[in-house]
C-alpha cells in the first residue's frame, strides 16, 4: 500500500510538471535587479536565458524605454515544473528568482521531492542537487565535439563535455531517469537505492513525433 501510494503521487505530480513545460500565463510581480535587467547570467560560458531593457514592445515604447520583466525562467525542463511545489507559490517564485537563489529556494524544493514521493537516498538526491542546482543550461565553450545534454554537469559522461544541449536529446527521459530510475547508480555517481518507479522514467514519447531537418531552422512546420 505504501509503495501504491508513493507511486500515485508521483505520478500525480509528474503529470502537473510535463503540463507546465509548456509555459504559463500565470502574472506574477516584477523582480527586476539593480541594473535594470531580470533573469539573464553569463559566467564562464554559462548562460540562462533572461529578459533586458532597451527592448522595442509591440504597441509600446518604441524609443528603447520598455522595460522587460522575467515571468519565466526555463533552463531546464521538469527540474521545476516537476521537483518544486505549488504550494505557497514556490514553482513561482522559483521562476522569478535570480540562479544565484537557487540555493536557498530550488535547492530545499528538489530536497522535499526526492525524499517524498520519489523517496530516494541521500546519495542519490546528493548528486541531484550538485547536477541539478543552480537551474542552467551551462555550455563549456572551450570543449569541442557535440552538444551533450548535462554534459558539463557530469563531466562527460552524458555524451561530451560541451554540454547544452541538442536537439536529439530526449531531456525529459534524462531527467525522469534522474529523478525516479538508475540514471545516477548507473553513470557510478552514487550507489543504486533500489527505489526505483520504473513507471515514471519515461514520457514514452518517442522519435517518430520529431521533425528536424537537416539545416537552418532545424524544425519543420509544426504538424
Amino acid at each position: 500500500m505504501k509503495n501504491i501510494w508513493k507511486l500515485s503521487g508521483a505520478l500525480s505530480v509528474v503529470a502537473i510538471g510535463l503540463a507546465g513545460c509548456g509555459g504559463g500565463n500565470d502574472r506574477g510581480p516584477n523582480v527586476p535587479n539593480g541594473n535594470g535587467t531580470t533573469g539573464g547570467t553569463t559566467t564562464g560560458g554559462t548562460t540562462t536565458g533572461g529578459t533586458t531593457t532597451g527592448g522595442t514592445n509591440p504597441g509600446g515604447p518604441t524609443d528603447g524605454s520598455a522595460t522587460f520583466t522575467q515571468q519565466e525562467r526555463l533552463a531546464r525542463p521538469l527540474v521545476n515544473e516537476v521537483l518544486s511545489t505549488v504550494a505557497e507559490r514556490q514553482h513561482r517564485i522559483n521562476n522569478l528568482i535570480e540562479p544565484t537563489q537557487d540555493v536557498t529556494e530550488l535547492e530545499p524544493d528538489i530536497r522535499r521531492f526526492m525524499n517524498f514521493p520519489a523517496g530516494r537516498s541521500e546519495a542519490i538526491t546528493n548528486v541531484v542537487v550538485a547536477v541539478l542546482v543552480p537551474d542552467l543550461m551551462k555550455a563549456d565553450l572551450s570543449q569541442s565535439g557535440p552538444a551533450a545534454y548535462l554534459g558539463v554537469e557530469t563531466g562527460g559522461a552524458t555524451g561530451s563535455k560541451f554540454g547544452g544541449r541538442k536537439l536529439t536529446d530526449d531531456v525529459v527521459d534524462t531527467s525522469l531517469g534522474i529523478i525516479f530510475g538508475k540514471t545516477v547508480p548507473a553513470l557510478g555517481l552514487a550507489p543504486d537505492d533500489g527505489n526505483e518507479i520504473p513507471p515514471l522514467t519515461s514520457d514514452n514519447v518517442g522519435a517518430s513525433g520529431h521533425n528536424f531537418l537537416g539545416s537552418f531552422p532545424y524544425l519543420q512546420p509544426p504538424r
